[in-house]
Parts: structure tokens; C-alpha cells; sequence
């Protein structure tokens, strides 16, 4: 009886420590998820200009066209060039931007600008 029972708290204990194994690893995982997305969002940065970042910042926090005038100065036209350019560099652009912004973060998370 003592053996079928130290048998199962062995089996037991193993489990466990598998358990406890994949746990770490799956940590593990998020953390390199987290670092390849920090990479993905430093090169695609790379592709804006600073003035494109401005606008690619604000549009995340979704503001609009007239919002982004008065915060940056810039008339209408500037920055309806900024966003193509930017929708052009992500490769969305058949979508409307702010809808783009949406589906891109939804893919490849939020950019740190």
C-alpha cells in the first residue's frame, strides 16, 4: 500500500515540476514576444520621418485631423499628406486611417513614438 502511494505522490511531484517548467518557459515567450515587438516598433519608427512620427503619435491616441492642427501648427493638407505617407509606409492604405491604426496595432501592437 506505502509503495502504490509514495508511487503516486511521486507521479504527482513530477507533474509539478513540468507545470512549474512550462510556466517559465511561457514567460519566457512573452518575454521575447515583447522584445520582438519593441523591434518591430523601432524599425518601422525608422521608416517615419519626425514630422510623420508626430502625426502617427497622435492619431494613436485618436485625435482628429483638426485636433492634430492645433497641436502641431500644421494646416489641414500637411497633415493629410503626413497620414497617406504614413498609411503607405504600413502598407494599409486601402483603409481609412484611423481604421488602419486600428488594425495595425491590432497586429503588430502599439508604436512607441
Amino acid at each position: 500500500m506505502m509503495d502504490q502511494t509514495e508511487k503516486l505522490l511521486m507521479g504527482i511531484e513530477r507533474i509539478l515540476s513540468v507545470a512549474s517548467d512550462i510556466v517559465q518557459e511561457v514567460d519566457h515567450l512573452k518575454r521575447v514576444e515583447e522584445e520582438c515587438q519593441m523591434l518591430k516598433e523601432k524599425n518601422f519608427k525608422k521608416q517615419l520621418i519626425l514630422s510623420e512620427q508626430d502625426v502617427f503619435a497622435l492619431a494613436l491616441d485618436d485625435r482628429s485631423i483638426t485636433e492634430m492642427q492645433d497641436i502641431l501648427f500644421k494646416e489641414e493638407s500637411i497633415i493629410k499628406n503626413q497620414r497617406r505617407s504614413i498609411l503607405q509606409k504600413s502598407n494599409v492604405s486601402s483603409m481609412l486611417f484611423n481604421k488602419s491604426l486600428t488594425t495595425y496595432i491590432k497586429y503588430h501592437g502599439r508604436y512607441m513614438l
